[in-house]
């Protein structure tokens, strides 16, 4: 079983930083600051915005001006803002997009820049809609329901992964459609290298992934696998906001975990493997309220243990690379996990009432 060091010493864990930066292609070490244009959402009562996070990298405060460009023919306002931020500070950057279409990709290419402290640093990045419509979906297995979705494609080793959500006031709903060339179910004798699932991580946008185990999780997760018969899945929760990391960090037995309270239905067609499920607000409600433009974080880990690996939304939507951490996500038995720990699981996303 793949262990991580949760408490990496400073001067070990500044290399890593800094490694990381230079070998991404977003970020450099001599960069003063790091930006990172965030997922789309649609919020009713101000309309549609863009949001850049900045990063001050530097050891002294910092001050810039930041400015971004859409698609082609897109309008967005301010041309630029100003941000000054303390030593290591991030800070969250708004804009509003007064002329925009929709892309059938869902992949709007955006660049961004920040110019200050005697030099511009530019990000150009593909960005998606990350929101949920409001539907309420038949949990049996048929993805013809998820046409008027907003489906977020990503591709690892030349394996595509794309993430479908619904919501309704009662249940947030997901499609997971897995591109691989085969499907380890749950409750078979398992391959040395382990099982399928999709992992699920779900939590108020005011929350953030603690550094130490002694911490809450504060965040709702879930494993969706695969059972082997028709139509056959179960949902297991693997945290609620209360449950500890030190309990995170532990790879546990499934079987006690597992959560009725979700519908799911596993089917396989033609190379995909689609994950469909629907999550009930009840237990989720205190921390994320099921109304238009609520926004809130949510990722995903695609397990295909046999084939690509861990596929990890998160770094597909261009988190940086420092963001992982071995606390964001729930161990357990019967994953295989790599040699890095995934990244973390703070993707912003929305409800909506449609996507047209």
């Amino acid at each position: 079983m793949r262990t991580w060091n949760l408490t990496p010493r400073r001067s070990v864990l500044a290399l890593i930083v800094w490694l990381s930066m230079g070998l991404s292609g977003h970020v450099t070490a001599a960069d003063p600051v790091a930006i990172r244009v965030e997922n789309l959402t649609v919020p009713p009562s101000t309309g549609p915005l863009v949001s850049v996070q900045v990063k001050n990298l530097l050891e002294q405060p910092y001050q810039a001006a930041v400015s971004i460009q859409g698609p082609s023919g897109w309008q967005i306002a301010p041309e630029r803002r100003g941000v000054a931020l303390a030593p290591g500070e991030t800070r969250r950057v708004a804009f509003a997009i007064e002329k925009g279409r929709n892309l059938a990709a869902n992949s709007y290419p955006f660049e961004v820049s920040a110019d200050g402290a005697g030099t511009t640093v530019l990000r150009k990045q593909s960005v998606a809609c990350a929101s949920a419509p409001y539907y309420k979906p038949e949990i049996d297995g048929d993805p013809s329901e998820w046409k008027d979705a907003i489906p977020i494609t990503f591709l690892i080793s030349g394996k595509k992964t794309v993430i479908s959500t619904y919501w309704n006031r009662r249940q947030f709903s997901m499609l997971v459609a897995v591109e691989e060339d085969r499907l380890s179910p749950y409750g078979q004798q398992p391959p040395p290298a382990g099982f399928d699932a999709v992992q699920i991580a779900i939590s108020p946008e005011d929350s953030a992934t603690g550094s130490s185990q002694d911490q809450k999780a504060a965040r709702f997760e879930f494993l969706l696998v695969a059972t082997g018969v028709a139509n056959g899945g179960r949902c297991f929760q693997l945290a609620s906001p209360e449950t500890t990391l030190a309990e995170v960090a532990r790879a546990r037995d499934l079987a006690p975990l597992q959560y009725a309270d979700a519908a799911v239905a596993v089917t396989r067609e033609e190379g995909i493997t689609y994950y469909e499920c629907s999550i009930p607000f009840r237990s989720m409600r205190e921390q994320i309220r099921p109304t238009e433009g609520r926004e809130f974080f949510l990722s995903a880990l695609v397990h295909d243990p046999d084939g690509t690996g861990i596929r990890d939304l998160g770094e597909a939507l261009g988190l940086w690379p420092w963001q992982r951490s071995a606390l964001a996500w729930s161990r357990w038995k019967g994953a295989a996990w790599n040699e890095k720990p995934p990244l973390d699981n703070k993707l912003r996303w929305g409800l909506c009432t449609s996507k047209y």
